[in-house]
């Protein structure tokens, strides 16, 4: 009986030694099949989450819009979505944010040239007083097309942006009807390869964004609501002083170590997805993420140069990315600063991205 008691005991106490690992939901603003939000998924799907010590739950949105919304809404303290949501959605309505981790560092888009124009437009300063057509307004191709056109010194009158949505684009694009367009994964991928359109501006290549933009262009992170800043310090010690009611205390960020477990696990996905054959990727993964491994294997395949490694956000990146975004089609508040030291990650997120080196072992 004493022997029993005493197992029973020891049962117990490894119990409640045994703690269990922090718990994080994470709202997700884009589908499974797109490469830049698959690191998540795979990462919940092959238990490497909780391998480095924190429980994600995977909370689905229709649209990057979403994700950061269900952060302000107090629902999640992570969201994966494009950086300029994050800043349009969160810091221009004063909730500070953080790149936790940066999923690529190139965009999947690509400025086409149709079958016709292939003898006339033969650079940016070509489409003067042509028709070039765009994904969407506020698109990332739209963008990055006016990013073009102004270092080419084209002002916006002196091309015809056409925003056709994809499939009027492509077709468009065939007929001749547009001379150029920003084509995005995977269908620049099949005009290509069926030598159905030339190639201007491959921003699907991170060397080919470098020299464009000047650093990487990081489309689509995991942003964590950031601490108090100092404005906020101040003033919610000026109305306490005053007696003024304070306001509603925004959501306090996930605890260090849930950080740096999170970054660490996605920074081993995303590594073993850029340096792992897509077929073993395929393979690997479970049927339901992977859906029809043929197409599976095509989207991922032209994309695997663009994964950000494992998911620092440098600061010659985020330079680039904000001059991209800041004078975009919808441009920002004029009362908004936000820069590379706002955005930066955690101390502690960084120092641990450093421990797991350039090659981090893999999922």
């Amino acid at each position: 009986m004493l022997a029993r008691a005493l197992l029973l005991g020891g049962l117990l106490l490894a119990r409640v030694g045994a703690a269990d690992p922090p718990a994080v939901t994470v709202a997700v603003g884009g589908p499974t099949e797109d490469p830049a939000y698959l690191p998540v998924h795979a990462a919940v799907a092959l238990g490497t989450f909780e391998a480095e010590g924190v429980k994600v739950t995977l909370k689905r949105t229709k649209h990057p819009t979403e994700a950061v919304a269900a952060l302000r809404g107090h629902d999640v303290p992570i969201a994966v979505a494009t950086l300029d949501e994050a800043i349009r959605g969160a810091w221009a309505r004063k909730l500070p944010v953080q790149v936790l981790v940066a999923h690529v560092r190139a965009p999947a888009v690509a400025l086409l040239v149709a079958p016709a124009a292939r003898e006339t437009v033969r650079r940016v300063e070509d489409l003067r007083g042509k028709a070039v057509g765009i994904p969407g307004p506020g698109s990332t191709g739209h963008l990055l097309l006016a990013q073009l056109l102004r270092q080419a010194r084209l002002r916006p009158w002196e091309v015809d942006s056409r925003s056709v949505g994809t499939t009027g684009l492509l077709a468009r694009l065939g007929s001749g009807d547009l001379a150029a367009a920003m084509v995005e994964e995977p269908w620049a991928g099949r005009l290509l390869a069926a030598d159905r359109a030339g190639l201007l501006v491959d921003f699907r290549q991170p060397a080919e964004v470098e020299r464009v933009l000047g650093g990487p262009f990081y489309e689509v992170v995991s942003v964590v609501v950031g601490p108090p800043t100092e404005e906020e310090t101040k003033a919610a010690k000026e109305a306490a002083k005053a007696g003024k009611k304070l306001p509603q205390p925004r959501q306090e960020p996930p605890a260090e170590a849930a950080l740096v477990a999170y970054a660490r696990a996605v920074a081993r996905v995303q590594a073993w997805l850029a340096g792992t054959p897509p077929e073993t990727v395929a393979e690997r993964l479970p049927a339901a993420l992977v859906g029809d491994r043929a197409r599976f294997v095509a989207r991922l395949t032209p994309l695997q140069a663009a994964y950000a490694g494992t998911g620092e956000a440098t600061r010659e990146g985020l330079e680039a990315t904000i001059r991209v975004l800041r004078s975009g089609g919808s441009p920002w508040p004029v009362t908004l600063t936000v820069g590379p030291g706002e955005l930066a990650a955690p101390a502690a997120v960084t120092e641990a991205r450093r421990q797991l080196g350039a090659t981090p072992a893999p999922p």
